[in-house]
């Protein structure tokens, strides 16, 4: 995490520093008349502007070079994965098919335990997607969960 971005937060951590940056935020561009003493940690973070007449706003360009720096810094998800299913019946069916398709070869049966780690490869909900397959009519499993198949 980036120096100013842990300043920002431990700013807003404090109290006096949170309430100081609310009042400022009131402000909005007019500000609000500049003290140093209160406006410490949130200069230190790099979130204020001054202007010459001894009034401070928040700098948004700031705030949004921080945000910027913070996504920028996050690892990247796993490429492939599909994160959620589509909303359109249509489009939703025909992906679980194929889905169905991928991870269960015709007349294969396999554990719930191997199932999962299947389905895991390919998608980041693995109960709702193994529900949906389910309840979609594209995989059967025994009625105790132990066995899942592709239906024909």
């Amino acid at each position: 995490m980036q120096p100013q971005l842990i300043q920002f937060l431990a700013a807003l951590a404090n109290r006096r520093s949170r309430a100081r940056f609310a009042e400022i935020v009131r402000g909005g561009h007019d500000g609000v008349a500049q003290d140093e003493r209160q406006d410490r940690l949130l200069t230190a973070a790099g979130v204020l502007k001054a202007d010459p007449h001894g009034r401070v706003t928040v700098d948004d360009d700031a705030l949004h070079t921080l945000l910027s720096e913070a996504r920028a810094a996050l690892p990247e998800k796993p490429s492939g994965k599909l994160e959620q299913l589509p909303r359109q019946h249509r489009h939703r069916h025909e992906l679980l098919r194929e889905l169905g398709a991928d991870l269960l070869g015709p007349d294969e049966e396999v554990s719930e335990a191997e199932f999962n780690a299947r389905l895991g490869t390919r998608v980041d909900d693995v109960p709702g997607v193994r529900r949906a397959l389910v309840d979609e009519g594209v995989v059967d499993r025994k009625r105790d969960g132990s066995g899942y198949w592709r239906v024909p």
